[in-house]
C-alpha cells in the first residue's frame, strides 16, 4: 500500500516522538548512575553496611571493662613501667589573672604491687627535710593500704575505677571512632539520680558529671574521658565551697600488650571558696613512659627537660 505525505508525516512524527521518549529514559537512567556513583564518592562507608559490627550495649562494654580492670594479669602488667609525672597547679584571681603556681615532679612506678608517684622535686627545687618526711609518710600510708588501679596521681585526687564508680551513672553508646589507630566504642554518660551517696569530697563532683568516654573495642581499656558539671555543686567536707564549673578530660596510651598507662589529665575549677573567688587549673603530663622493675629506678628528668611521652604501641 502506498503511502501517503501525510501518513508520512504523521509516522515521522510518531517517530520523533518515540526516539524523545527513549533519549529522556535513557537520560534519567544515566543521571541515576551519576548519582549512585557520586554518593559512592562521597559517603563509601554508607555503601557497605555490613563493614562494621553492631555497637554493642553499654552494659556490655562497661562489664568487659570492669573485667580488665580486676584482671591480674593486665594490673601486673600495667605496674611494670615507669615514668615522670608532671604536675602544674594555678591559681587565679577574680578576674582571671595568675595568683599563684605550683609545680611538681614525680617518680611514677612499682611499689608494694601497685604503682605509686613519688614526689621528688617541687618548684624546680630539690624536697625539704621536712617536704621529705611528709613524702614518707604517704609512701609508707600507700604500702599499708591494698592498692587498686586509680586515676590521678596524688592521694587527695584519686578515684578507683570499679562497679561503685559505674553504677553512678547511666549510659548510652553514641558511635565507634578511631583514635591513634585503633577503634574505640563511645559513650555518652550521666548520673544516674540526684540523690547519690557521699562519702568522700571528690563524690560532690562525681556525682554530678556528664561527658563522654572513649574505650578502645578490643582491649576493653579507658583510652580517653572528656567530662563537666550537669549543676552547681555545693561542697561541705571539712572545707565550705560552690563550684559553678568543672571541666575533666583524661587519656591514656597503649604501650602494647594491652599495657595502657595515663597520659595527660587535665582539669579547671570555678566558684567560690568561703568568701573569695575560687579559680583553679591543674594539669598533669606523664613522660618517659618505660619499663621497669621495683628495684630499678631512674632518677626523672629535670622538669624544663622532659623526655616526652613514648610512642603508642598500635
Amino acid at each position: 500500500m502506498r503511502r501517503t505525505a501525510r501518513t508520512a508525516t504523521r509516522d515521522s512524527s510518531t517517530l520523533f516522538v518515540g526516539e524523545f521518549d527513549s533519549v529522556r529514559r535513557s537520560s534519567r537512567s544515566a543521571a541515576t548512575l551519576a548519582l549512585a556513583a557520586l554518593a559512592l564518592l562521597l559517603f563509601p562507608c554508607a555503601a557497605r553496611p555490613g563493614d562494621d559490627p553492631p555497637l554493642p550495649a553499654p552494659d556490655e562494654i562497661l562489664h568487659k571493662v570492669l573485667a580488665t580492670v580486676k584482671s591480674d594479669q593486665v594490673r601486673h602488667a600495667s605496674a611494670q613501667f615507669r615514668s615522670v609525672q608532671h604536675t602544674t597547679i594555678e591559681k587565679m584571681d577574680d578576674k582571671g589573672r595568675l595568683r599563684e603556681r605550683e609545680d611538681r615532679v614525680y617518680d611514677v612506678g612499682p611499689l608494694a604491687g601497685g604503682v605509686y608517684a613519688r614526689l621528688v622535686e617541687r618548684n624546680g627545687k630539690t624536697l625539704t627535710p621536712a617536704d621529705l618526711a611528709d613524702e614518707h609518710e604517704r609512701q609508707q600510708r600507700f604500702i599499708e593500704r591494698s592498692s587498686t588501679q586509680k586515676f590521678g596521681g596524688g592521694d587527695s585526687d584519686r578515684v578507683p575505677l570499679d562497679s561503685e564508680l559505674f553504677d553512678r551513672y547511666k549510659a548510652e553508646v553514641v558511635g565507634r571512632e578511631w583514635l591513634a589507630g585503633r577503634s574505640t566504642i563511645v559513650l555518652h554518660f550521666w548520673p544516674r539520680s540526684t540523690e547519690l551517696p557521699i562519702r568522700r569530697r571528690q563524690d560532690y563532683v562525681l556525682n554530678k558529671l556528664t561527658g563522654k568516654v572513649w574505650i578502645d573495642e578490643q582491649d576493653c581499656e579507658i583510652v580517653k574521658v572528656d567530662a563537666h558539671l550537669t549543676e552547681r555543686v555545693r561542697v561541705v567536707l571539712g572545707l565550705v565551697a560552690a563550684l559553678d564549673k568543672v571541666n575533666l578530660a583524661f587519656e591514656q596510651i597503649r604501650m602494647g600488650d594491652a599495657v595502657y598507662l595515663p597520659l595527660r589529665l587535665d582539669a579547671s575549677f570555678e566558684g567560690r571558696k568561703l568568701f573569695s573567688t575560687l579559680r583553679e587549673h591543674v594539669q598533669v603530663t606523664w613522660t618517659g613512659q618505660r619499663p621497669a622493675t621495683e628495684t630499678t629506678a631512674n632518677p626523672p628528668a629535670p622538669a624544663n627537660q622532659s623526655a616526652g611521652p613514648a610512642k603508642p604501641h598500635p
